[in-house]
């Protein structure tokens, strides 16, 4: 009996020790990995303020504040990300933009894009998105003829795009 309680004790305290040393990062990547955004958000948040991968979990945060179309949120979890030393990649960039242009600050927006269009990290998919969306950052900045200008390259590279094409149609009326 005395065995069995010793045993029982050791493995309380095991499971809340283990339970107190967890990792909220991982614990955060697990949740962003299984969609659910608010939990990945809480976990990066502890992530941050216990100091564990402080630069990646705001950047976890920042994605998870994007799914919950929490842009101003995602944004300075994002821009955090970068300050603490985060990796720059295209990816941080077009979220950054688009953040900006979901807020209504076109400016800051193509200044993101462009920046991430200078990453060596793109895809060629990420590249056209950004590209495309530096467009969508001059109209609203009412820059129509730098829109245009930059549209006519884009289309020369991806003629087949159908949403350049309605975009040219509605510049052609400005």
């Amino acid at each position: 009996m005395k065995r069995f309680q010793m045993t029982a004790l050791i493995l309380i305290l095991a499971l809340n020790l283990s339970g107190c040393m967890a990792n909220p990062y991982k614990s955060g990547v697990k949740a962003l990995e299984n969609k659910e955004y608010e939990e990945a958000a809480e976990k990066f948040s502890e992530a941050v303020k216990k100091d564990k991968n402080t630069a990646d979990a705001y950047r976890g945060l920042g994605i998870a504040l994007w799914e919950t179309k929490d842009y101003e949120g995602a944004k300075d979890a994002l821009e955090h990300a970068l300050k603490a030393g985060t990796e720059k990649t295209g990816t941080i960039y077009n979220l950054l933009g688009n953040c900006e242009l979901k807020l209504g600050n076109a400016k800051e927006a193509a200044q993101y894009f462009e920046t991430g269009l200078k990453e060596k990290d793109l895809s060629d998919e990420l590249r056209q998105e950004m590209r495309f969306n530096t467009i969508v950052a001059y109209e609203q900045m009412g820059d129509t003829e730098t829109a245009k200008s930059l549209l006519a390259e884009y289309i020369s590279e991806y003629p087949d795009d159908e949403d350049a094409a309605k975009e040219a149609e509605f510049l052609e009326t400005r």
